[in-house]
């Protein structure tokens, strides 16, 4: 399983935090991790993302896609994970609080429960507006 890209996310902490970026299809193998779900796209210089979610999971062989926040995911277009295994509970929990808070992903918003997206909870993103 080849990473497509790797990245450091800094926390509203000012932390930084390493992670390698996946297709959203990619199996994983059982372990703990933090981890931001991502539209992958092109632009004239490469590729770049957009972060949607961050959440965090005891294990990744559990997709951490197949959770209440699917359909916004689906609604959006995303198409990649970025992970950062962490086997510490206490700390994944402290890591996705962090970078929740600085990046303010759109699907995170309401923090509970399912967004039907689009809605006050699940807000419209790129690429179907900001």
């Amino acid at each position: 399983m080849a990473s497509l890209a790797n990245a450091v996310f800094t926390g509203r902490s000012g932390r930084d935090y390493e992670f390698l970026a996946y297709g959203r299809d990619t199996e994983f193998k059982s372990a703990g991790a933090v981890y931001v779900i991502a539209i992958r796209y092109e632009v004239p210089s490469g590729i770049s993302y957009r972060h949607v979610y961050v959440g965090e999971t005891r294990d990744l062989a559990d997709s951490p896609l197949t959770h209440c926040r699917t359909a916004c995911f689906e609604r959006i277009g995303a198409n990649s994970i970025f992970i950062c295994l962490e086997g510490n509970e206490e700390r994944r929990q402290a890591i996705a609080q962090d970078l929740a808070e600085k990046l303010d992903p759109p699907c995170n918003s309401d923090r509970s429960g399912v967004c039907d997206y689009p809605s006050t909870e699940c807000p419209l993103v790129w690429p179907l507006g900001l």
